[in-house]
């Protein structure tokens, strides 16, 4: 008898369908799993022998054989746990009365015979669309962020459960009768009142630093690149922390690509079944290139594809590894990321905006004020060699984060700083201007030239051939000079605006790249 079991297997971020075949054969006691399965999927044949016996079923004393089709493609993780256990006990007939041609299996299993929640459940209850007649068969731990994608969805806690065929037919009348409304659904209001709370961070607890201020709203309002340089202890990670505060929420279509990365990546838990907030991730400057970008056996995706429609803050630049700087270029431009293993590619979602913090030496103090630097010129040469052209020419915004004075310091006396809210409403105004349909607005090259007036397009070319510009760069000024208008209200970008967009993006004095004389202020 052949037990014939519908499931999904995750690769990358994709669920793809496979069917889990089961025979039980005359010959030697024996489990044997075929179809590409990995080493962890090879593993389940002790777990599923242990949960079988301990859910109160018999382990057949016979041959035994499971086969995953399609066989050319790859199968990892423990998600098949379930679909393989109920394979077999349809084959050697213990579960006569379940009608199995209508369930979808997905989930690891315990020794005990419980269901734990598994990775990429979000993955499979989207890729039930593939079979409209069916029924996702989850984790009760997976049940939250599965309903966000289908409502076609039936919840155990236990393998016993399956037995009682009485109590299964009830819960099965009860996903007809109780429809959830998937999250792709939400209108706009509904999904920015999800993703709405209060910020941890808020730039209410930014002292001074009005520069620095400013350039975090005008790379908040155009998500641009931004790179905070300045000694020890001056807030560059404070700012950074705050720039989560002040983006707007996610669009329901947004929630549901960031969830799906993060389901793929096991992060969803009970305690945390959805992410309703722009990510914001930090990884250490130790961090692996698989851990920034995505590998391991089975298959996670790294940092870069966490930080997806949110913030990669990594601080300390200049101390992470070489390549996995020089490895964010492809993100930074396309929006996503192709890795290439030995079983295939893989394309991950990687649109994020990339906020970096550093020092200007070893030391860290050189250009402070109060504190002397102690490093030698060559060490500062050295170190500064680290931010590589390329990577630098994709930040938009390069600021100077100085030392407070101690006046700056003091709580009474002046007007207190805006806080994060004050400012998410101007960015939120932003946003909305540049609102199309269901996306964003990127302007293009064309239509930026367009809007600079006769005497901006005669600055904006002359710094071009001044200050040597590559052809990414004038583009990147003239998106810069297109937010600080949008932020203003102007409509046409004049020389004042190209004039401040460009000091942001030359950063200190003498660091980006020396002025040319003579040029026009």
């Amino acid at each position: 008898m052949i037990g014939k079991i519908y499931a999904f297997t995750l690769l990358g971020l994709e669920a793809l369908p496979v069917e889990v075949e089961a025979g039980v054969y005359n010959g030697l006691p024996d489990l044997t799993v075929v179809g590409l399965p990995d080493a962890m999927l090879r593993e389940s044949r002790e777990r599923v022998r242990s949960a079988i016996v301990n859910s109160g079923y018999h382990w057949p004393s016979r041959r035994m054989l499971v086969n995953l089709a399609p066989a050319h493609l790859r199968k990892e993780g423990s998600g098949l746990d379930l679909a393989v256990a109920v394979s077999l006990l349809k084959a050697s007939g213990q579960l006569p009365a379940l009608d199995t041609e209508k369930l979808v299996f997905a989930g690891e299993l315990s020794l005990d015979g419980g269901l734990r929640g598994s990775r990429g459940i979000l993955a499979a209850a989207l890729a039930m669309k593939l079979w409209p007649e069916k029924i996702l068969v989850v984790p009760a731990a997976n049940q939250a962020e599965a309903r966000r994608g289908s409502e076609r969805i039936l919840a155990l806690h236990t393998l016993q459960q399956l037995r009682d065929t009485a109590a299964l037919r009830q819960l099965l009348q009860a996903v007809g009768q109780e429809l959830r409304q998937p999250v792709q659904d939400m209108d706009e209001p509904a999904a920015a009142a999800a993703g709405a709370g209060t910020p941890d961070w808020d730039l209410c607890m930014v002292k001074g630093q009005n520069k620095a201020r400013r350039a975090l709203e005008l790379a908040a309002a155009g998500r641009h690149n931004l790179l905070l340089l300045g000694p020890p202890g001056s807030g560059k990670s404070l700012l950074a922390k705050c720039l989560q505060g002040i983006l707007p929420p996610l669009s329901g279509e947004e929630m549901l690509e960031v969830n799906r990365i993060y389901s793929g990546a096991g992060l969803l838990t009970p305690e945390m079944p959805w992410v309703s907030r722009r990510p914001f991730r930090s990884p250490h400057a130790s961090v692996t290139r698989a851990g920034l970008l995505g590998g391991g056996n089975p298959f996670r995706p790294g940092e870069t594809s966490l930080a997806h429609h949110g913030v990669l803050f990594i601080d300390e630049l200049p101390e992470m590894n070489r390549s996995c700087l020089e490895s964010l270029r492809q993100p930074l431009e396309e929006g996503r990321l192709t890795l290439s293993r030995s079983w295939g590619s893989i394309t991950l979602p990687a649109k994020i905006q990339l906020v970096a913090s550093a020092n200007l030496c070893p030391c860290g103090y050189f250009g402070d004020r109060e504190v002397k630097c102690r490093c030698r010129d060559d060490e500062i040469r050295r170190y500064q060699n680290r931010f590589s052209g390329p990577l630098l020419d994709r930040m938009d915004i390069v600021v100077n984060v100085p030392r407070l004075a101690a006046a700056s310091l003091q709580s009474g006396g002046g007007r207190p700083p805006e806080s994060s809210a004050v400012v998410a409403a101007r960015v939120a105004a932003v946003w909305q201007k540049r609102q199309i349909g269901e996306g964003r607005r990127e302007y293009g090259l064309e239509e930026l030239q367009r809007q600079l007036t006769p005497a901006g397009r005669a600055w904006a070319l002359q710094t071009y051939e001044n200050y040597g510009f590559t052809a990414r760069g004038y583009y990147r000024l003239l998106r810069l000079a297109r937010t600080i208008a949008d932020l203003g209200g102007k409509e046409a970008i004049s020389p004042p605006l190209l004039a401040e967009a460009l000091e942001y993006r030359l950063g200190p004095e003498g660091f980006f790249r020396q002025g040319a004389e003579g040029f026009p202020h």
